[in-house]
């Protein structure tokens, strides 16, 4: 074997040998395989009229199923408070005084959308705002400022209205709540809260309640006898 010969079989002996010994890929730690997995977002609920209810009513026991209904109501008033409408409703012999738990005003003398609590809501006690005073036992009230049969609500009345129904209803109640406007809790005596009271659009946040159930027929119930027609006698 000649020295060129030699060179050549130690060459691809040596390319052979570094090909079996080569390193195979590091396999990735099960650190470096973990997946991160993003932390849910949790979206509240936007809060801009409602902050001082949220804060008083926080301090509240208010017992689940307390409340029932809630029935909203215009002042038919262009000007007004709560508390001057509790001064009118205590010359009028409510000792209570305001017959609303919430007032929402109009900017005229009170914010526009300012939601006023009432001592009835503090105190967790029935309205005086419909005729029948087993329905103001658990309907809570609320009374926009203002004549809704002659101009629309404020867009911060409105706004502040929904923000106080959310609120009530997914936060507050805890149960199925009915939502009504005082000319249907109160039929033929009233017109209140007004043709313009955003009826439709605030009873859309409610959810109709289920038409009842047919109940099945009990095993044990007897079926009731058929009827026959009565027979009739020959004419003599």
């Amino acid at each position: 074997m000649n020295k060129r010969s030699a060179l050549l079989i130690l060459a691809l002996s040596t390319a052979v040998v570094g090909c079996s010994t080569s390193s195979k890929p590091a396999r990735p730690s099960i650190e470096q395989t973990k997946i991160e997995v993003p932390t849910p977002v949790v979206t509240k609920p936007t809060v801009r009229y409602t902050q001082n209810v949220r804060e008083v009513t926080s301090k509240l026991k208010v017992l689940p199923g307390r409340w029932k209904m809630i029935i909203c109501h215009h002042s038919a008033l262009v000007k007004g408070n709560a508390a001057t409408y509790d001064k009118e409703h205590r010359k009028r012999g409510m000792e209570n005084g305001l017959a609303y738990h919430f007032v929402i005003g109009n900017g005229v003398d009170s914010g526009d959308g300012e939601i006023e609590i009432s001592s009835r809501w503090i105190k967790q006690i029935k309205g005086g705002h419909v005729r029948d005073d087993a329905v103001n036992e658990v309907a809570i009230g609320i009374c926009l400022v203002g004549n809704l049969d002659e101009k629309k609500p404020t867009d911060n009345q409105i706004a502040a209205l929904k923000e106080l129904l959310v609120y009530l209803r997914d936060e507050v109640v805890g149960a199925p709540i009915l939502f009504k406007i005082h000319c249907e809790a109160d039929p033929q005596h009233t017109v209140c809260p007004g043709k313009h009271f955003p009826t439709e659009e605030m009873r859309s946040l409610f959810a109709p309640p289920p038409p009842p159930q047919p109940q099945p027929a009990s095993a044990n119930t007897a079926s009731p006898a058929p009827r026959f027609a009565p027979v009739r006698r020959a004419a003599k």
